[in-house]
């Protein structure tokens, strides 16, 4: 009560936790970075795409610890944040020509670009929030997966990350590449005072991350050895394999450069714009792996398309959430618009409606689809149909009944080619990706087994769709959206109360997850392996035309580096 007779409404209407925009809504993305790539591609990620930061960062954390300082986080800062404020200046100085194909990744640059045209760079620049900057939020737990540095941990004894005999001689490379700029010599010891631009363009001209390819007889060499034989083994020759299939990949679309779109169709299909990629032997297995990914890709898009079509649906019925929609009433806007549809276009309408069985719509798509090739087969194209053409029809939010058709075709066409029990069979031991996600980020072997029986019991797409949005969309939302209130606020966009939804307005994404293609392809590029995928005309370098014959590059380089800081360590 706020005084007689008024009343300050209802408490249980407060928010109890603050908006949030939230991402990955339905938990899928989790599945795809978190299990799938992360087996295909380990202590690669989206986010650590630059392979001299290794060298780098190992240089950095090798030159605290010859120095005597506090063994601590804030000393460590104190010493790291003015060195890598100019790293991020030289970065963007360099004037080399292999700096052409460095298009992004340099830490701190959305603030140090705003600056970048003065003469001289102030060590004590704010370039970023993180304390420990690009090591901190990126690198440190990667660097740490390969065995260049051990973590922070006084149980252990270890006070203050630090690198180990292998990270000191992946520094040591570093170091002798710049060890004879003017920036090092006279700025680096202790980094107090304003850098001349000069200064910072001749240390970028030999320790900028462009020219890691140039790098043959310092740290080049050492980082090639640490991608592709460090870290846990199995790991190790995942990602070696996961490099070798780039570089055979390389091989198609000579005539243009390949972008990530490119890239996922040709992993999926193998065949683009008359374009085929035929993989090498010795790569069919990782590149059936890869085009499972790109399978699930698919699967989540249909799951989250759907997600934002019954959000930006549900708005709109709800009069932007002010009033609650009855689950009822959604149904039979999506009953009426399935008898309203345009899904067929130019093909022959075989009577797409909301009673349509689900499987007579399943052999519709396949009569036009040819989903009979293998699983390590080329995929023939469909200029209306195939799951990539309906992903990019419905990528946008232009939510009407051909939306709801066109993932219910891209969850069909993706079960009648990976998912069957035949084609899982197919695929041998590969079929266990298929299960990731079980049933709390929606996994395709559990979906498909459940979609299986509906099918053979005759459902048609009205119930079909009914079920999956239920179970899949409504259920996996809320499941999601309630695991995020403590940290990341409130991101429900609907919530069911009774037998309605309420809706709250609110932005609702739909993307593919990032493949890694942007990372994989600039390490490749920057180890030496291949020209830019950037680039028409690609040509792999010697190195890399070694990885893609045999399967691996000679190891030793770091072993041999590293014996002597071993030696120390033993006091020797």
């Amino acid at each position: 009560m706020t005084s007689e007779g008024e009343t300050t409404g209802p408490f249980w209407a407060a928010r109890a936790y603050p908006r949030g925009s939230g991402q990955d809504h339905l938990g899928l993305g989790s599945v795809s970075s978190d299990r799938l790539l992360a087996g295909l591609s380990p202590g690669v990620n989206v986010l650590t795409v630059h392979p001299r930061y290794w060298s780098f960062y190992a240089f950095l954390l090798d030159e605290f610890w010859a120095r005597d300082l506090p063994r601590s986080q804030a000393a460590f800062r104190d010493f790291y944040r003015p060195r890598e404020a100019l790293y991020s200046f030289a970065c963007q100085l360099c004037e080399q020509p292999e700096h052409e194909t460095l298009t992004s990744g340099v830490v701190g640059s959305r603030r140090t670009y705003s600056v970048i045209g003065q003469d001289k760079f102030d060590p004590a620049f704010d370039y970023i929030k993180e304390p420990l900057g690009g090591y901190g939020l990126y690198y440190r737990t990667v660097m740490e997966s390969m065995g260049l540095v051990v973590l922070t941990d006084p149980a252990a004894g270890v006070v203050f990350d630090a690198p180990t005999p292998e990270g000191r001689a992946v520094a040591a490379g570093y170091r002798s590449a710049v060890g004879g700029t003017r920036f090092y010599r006279d700025y680096f010891a202790t980094c107090d005072t304003a850098v001349a631009r000069d200064v910072l363009a001749e240390f970028a001209a030999a320790g900028c991350l462009c020219r890691l390819r140039t790098a043959a007889t310092a740290d080049l060499p050492l980082l090639q050895d640490v991608f592709l034989h460090y870290g846990e083994p199995e790991e190790a020759e995942r990602r070696r394999a996961t490099f070798r299939f780039f570089l055979d990949f390389c091989r198609t679309t000579q005539a243009e450069a390949v972008s990530q779109d490119r890239f996922r169709q040709l992993v999926y299909f193998r065949e683009l714009d008359g374009e085929r990629y035929e993989p090498l032997p010795g790569v069919l297995g990782t590149a059936r792996r890869w085009r499972i990914y790109q399978a699930r890709e698919y699967f989540a898009f249909a799951f989250n398309r759907l997600w934002a079509w019954v959000t930006r649906r549900g708005l709109e019925l709800s009069d932007d959430g002010l009033t609650l929609v009855p689950l009822g009433r959604l149904w039979t806007v999506i009953t009426e618009e399935l008898d309203d549809n345009d899904f067929c276009g130019d093909l022959s309408d075989p009577g797409i409606t909301a009673d349509m069985p689900g499987r007579a719509f399943a052999d519709w798509l396949t009569g036009h689809v040819d989903i009979t090739p293998g699983v390590d087969d080329l995929w023939p194209r469909h200029d209306e149909l195939d799951e990539h053409t309906l992903y990019a029809w419905c990528a946008n939010d232009e939510d009407d009944a051909g939306t709801l058709l066109a993932m219910l075709a891209i969850l069909l066409l993706v079960h009648r080619r990976l998912c069957t029990p035949g084609r899982q069979a197919d695929l041998g031991d590969d079929a266990a990706l298929l299960a990731e996600g079980g049933g709390q980020r929606i996994g395709m072997t559990r979906f498909y087994e459940l979609l299986h029986r509906r099918l053979t019991a005759n459902q048609t797409i009205a119930e079909l769709l009914q079920w999956i949005i239920i179970d899949f969309v409504i259920v996996q939302h809320e499941r999601v959206a309630t695991a995020k209130l403590p940290h990341s606020g409130d991101t429900f966009r609907f919530r069911r109360v009774g037998d309605a939804l309420r809706f709250f307005p609110a932005d609702a994404p739909t993307a593919f997850n990032d493949s890694r293609f942007g990372a994989l392809s600039t390490i490749a590029h920057e180890l030496g392996l291949v020209s830019s995928l950037a680039w028409e005309r690609r040509e792999l370098t010697a190195s890399g035309l070694a990885l893609l014959a045999d399967g691996d590059l000679p190891t030793g380089a770091v072993q041999q580096a590293a014996a002597e800081f071993h030696q120390e360590s033993r006091g020797e």
